[in-house]
């Protein structure tokens, strides 16, 4: 073994000038943040290119032109903040749009953003508000603190290819590497190594982490590199790396040693994928402690207990697992095998409301489970499916249950339930489905007439307009008990506010005298703080669908929007709220 390494350590220093010493003839690398910059009207013509066409990164977009500015030039420098994934056009935004705003207020907006569970239509405007190509707010906030909170979102809502992404497009991304390492601990989680090597593509030499170092160096062992994996060990170790239980695994795999150290390590993940793959024997009871990412690759790699396995009588493994399947680290199909393997007799299933309340928690879930499968009549097992749904959230995993009950209503007719449990029953089966539904238009309503083609069809022709809202107006002329609502008002006034002029004879017929945008709203416009005005939005709606909004609700967000000249994402939300669907 000594000889070998003696000799890898040869190779290695025979190396050396070659991976420190640039090639002959490569032009020396140019650090575009510590360049002079060029005019913000510049920086735009070059930022502001679409990345969905070309493939090009910021940073290889912007060195040919900075690599031309005289040294002389008495410029602002280019500041290392300009990340993200979105054209500031698309969305009629600007690459400025946090520069007026106070960091301390954007931090506390986004942390209460955070403890929202947003619905989809205010993910996606959050989305595009972190993640449009655009410098970072300077005042009271570091550019890191920013970005860092940018990457926890994206983790903890597991926008997995949008991450990869955001790293295909920002090679230069500073504190890239807790993303990356989201990535490989994501696919590892799955026992699935080969992906998780694939991900090491992302890692930035500037920005690498001793984990994700290690991990590569295994990957070279994985793909039989072995020389190749002990240089960069060699290397990583004259950095002064010391780590027994990585240095005692490597060796191993390198084929320095017969036999490793079989010690288990759930420090992390890798670790514990470390402690499996070089023993053959490998034996791992997890519990409350043991991490998700541990017990999904328990679950991915077949070394948990299976509906086959388990002991049914065993309270505390079924507690474990289903806390681990409500985390989503254990396969609920699993779980739900498993409570129909325990057994009961037919008294306790005659006398079920009284009876499941004796039992343990798990095993009342496993007789409410069956019984909910064994019931034919529909009341009866809408009643035990709310039994059942309350006594999983009495233990704080409600998650466990989801998409069990949603398999299990969508089987039963809407039709054939009682009204009292109809609540229940849409709140589960509530299906995006419904957003996709073919618009009706409706010529005799102002909002859901064709006017509404404006806003939702691009292929619409603005000289349509004059026609489309006379034939409106004669509609709505013809009744006399016809009402301009709200939303008639933000239709008419966005269409005002695109430039199209409404006739006098239909602005007269409404007026905005009640209506009113907060103030708050009204201050970020005249500042121009777009980027906290959508957080604002944000935040207020939170939860909510767009289609959900009360009218003044609308009419204050979509007011406030053509003010700012958020046309896209104005349209968005009426052709979301407004339209008939059929």
């Amino acid at each position: 073994m000594s000889s070998l390494r003696l000799l890898n350590k040869v190779i290695f220093l025979l190396l050396l000038p070659l991976i420190i010493l640039p090639a002959r003839g490569e032009e020396e690398a140019i650090d575009i943040w510590k360049t002079d910059s060029i005019s913000d009207e510049k920086i735009n013509e070059i930022i502001i290119e679409d990345n969905s066409k070309n493939e090009s990164k910021l940073y290889e977009t912007i060195k040919p032109v900075v690599s031309n500015i005289k040294e002389e030039e008495n410029l602002e420098k280019i500041k290392p903040n300009i990340f993200g994934l979105f054209d500031p056009e698309e969305n009629n935004l600007n690459i400025n749009m946090w520069i007026n705003s106070d960091g301390k207020i954007i931090l506390e907006k986004l942390n209460k953003i955070d403890e929202i569970k947003l619905s989809k239509d205010t993910e996606d405007i959050l989305l595009t508000t972190l993640f449009t190509n655009s410098y970072s707010p300077e005042k009271n906030i570091e550019p890191l603190i920013f970005l860092d909170f940018k990457s926890k979102w994206l983790i903890k809502n597991k926008k997995n290819k949008i991450i990869e992404n955001y790293l295909l497009k920002n090679p230069g991304l500073m504190g890239q590497s807790i993303l990356v390492e989201y990535l490989v601990n994501n696919f590892l989680s799955e026992a699935n190594v080969d992906k998780a090597c694939e991900k090491t593509k992302f890692i930035n030499a500037d920005y690498q982490s001793e984990y994700l170092d290690l991990f590569s160096i295994y990957c070279l062992t994985n793909e039989n590199k072995i020389e190749e994996a002990q240089l960069r060990f060699d290397l990583l170790k004259e950095k002064g790396f010391e780590n027994n239980f990585y240095e005692n695994k490597i060796n191993f795999l390198l084929g320095y040693l017969e036999s490793p150290d079989i010690k288990v390590s759930d420090k992390n993940l890798f670790e514990f994928y470390l402690s499996h793959i070089v023993n053959s024997d490998f034996k791992y009871e997890p519990n409350e402690r043991t991490s998700k990412e541990i017990w999904r690759y328990l679950s991915a790699a077949n070394l948990i207990y299976t509906s086959e396995t388990v002991d049914i009588e065993d309270e505390v493994k079924i507690n474990l697992l289903e806390k681990a399947t409500s985390d989503g680290s254990y396969d609920s199909n699993e779980l739900f095998n498993i409570y129909k393997k325990i057994m009961f007799n037919i008294n306790q299933f005659l006398d079920i409301e009284n009876s499941y309340k004796s039992l343990p928690n798990f095993k009342a879930r496993a007789l409410l489970y069956q019984a909910v499968l064994l019931s034919d009549n529909y009341d009866k097992k809408m009643q035990l499916i709310l039994k059942l749904n309350a006594l999983f959230e009495k233990d704080n995993i409600g998650n466990v249950a989801l998409d069990e009950i949603k398999i299990i209503l969508s089987e039963i007719d809407r039709e054939e339930i009682s009204e009292k449990y109809l609540d229940f029953y849409d709140y589960y089966l509530k299906k995006e489905e419904e957003d996709l539904k073919k618009i009706k238009f409706n010529n005799n309503i102002i909002h859901r007439s064709k006017l509404l083609k404006y806003f939702i069809d691009e292929k619409y022709k603005v000289k349509n307009l004059e026609k489309d809202l006379e034939s409106v107006y004669k509609k709505i002329k013809k009744n006399k008990d016809y009402f301009f609502s709200i939303q008639d008002i933000i239709l008419l006034e966005s269409l005002k506010a695109d430039g199209f002029k409404i006739p006098r004879k239909i602005e007269k017929l409404y007026s905005l005298e009640n209506l009113t945008i907060p103030e708050n709203l009204i201050n970020l416009n005249e500042q121009n703080e777009q980027g906290l005005f959508l957080l604002n939005i944000v935040e207020m709606v939170g939860e909510d669908k767009f289609v959900d909004l009360d009218a003044d609700t609308l009419y204050f967000i979509i007011s406030s929007m053509n003010k700012f000249n958020f046309k896209k994402l104005r349209n968005n939300i009426i052709a979301k709220s407004f339209p008939e669907r059929s």
